[in-house]
């Protein structure tokens, strides 16, 4: 802009020049001062393992702000959203978290940090599938004899059915059933199976998935015949 002659008008040229370079740099200055008003954003990770064997340990872990209280809480299947607390940790000093779970069924996991505001994690779910155990009467039977397999299912499964399969060349095929019955103890099911062996073959045992477990399967054994 060009000054207007002095010194009639040159005090109002210069308040004006003055005015603007003094909005512009107030204009200049809100959004940092609208930014830094926010409080800095609060989250939770979470990280598990998709299944386990029942009666094996589970890792749930994640991380927050650091040296902040976290609470561990479940709902175990049929899921109907209670997420009862489990455990409460807190945070190391790079915000690492971690707690050991040793769940009964299929399990969604949940993580909350008492920050400010408080910070909640995605849901986690850990599948439990059925503990299968077998042993055999003889590994090297004579060509035709029959072979006795046994063993236990973990938690009871009472009612259900366990399937011997033989590995073929397209994967296992079930080559006979038997119905489980109460075990030993409370917390576990049992079978035992027949079956007549022509020649050598590699079996397991087999337990199918329902609503609140994954499959399970037992060690496999190789039967030789002579």
């Amino acid at each position: 802009m060009k000054p207007p002659d002095w010194p009639i008008s040159g005090y109002s040229w210069v308040m004006s020049r003055t005015r603007t370079f003094i909005a512009t740099v107030a204009l200049a200055a809100l959004p940092a001062v609208a930014l830094a008003a926010k409080p800095a954003p609060k989250s939770v990770t979470i990280a598990a393992p998709a299944a386990i064997t029942f009666g094996h340990a589970a890792t749930i872990s994640g991380t927050t702000s650091p040296n902040t209280s976290v609470t561990l809480r479940a709902d175990a299947f049929p899921f109907n959203g209670s997420f009862g607390q489990v455990a409460t940790a807190t945070s190391n000093a790079s915000g690492a978290y971690s707690f050991n779970v040793k769940p009964d069924a299929n399990t969604q996991y949940r993580v909350s940090a008492k920050t400010h505001p408080t910070a909640q994690s995605p849901i986690a779910t850990v599948g439990v599938r059925w503990r299968v155990t077998r042993t055999v009467s003889t590994r090297h039977p004579k060509k035709g004899s029959r072979v006795r397999f046994s063993g236990s299912v973990s938690p009871a499964h009472t009612g259900a059915v366990a399937e011997l399969q033989r590995r073929t060349s397209t994967g296992f095929k079930t080559v006979k059933t038997a119905t489980l019955t109460a075990g030993k103890t409370s917390t576990s099911s049992r079978y035992s199976l027949r079956v007549r062996v022509k020649r050598n073959g590699t079996y397991r045992v087999h337990v199918a998935a329902d609503a609140a477990h994954l499959a399970g399967n037992s060690r496999r054994v190789t039967l030789k015949v002579h």
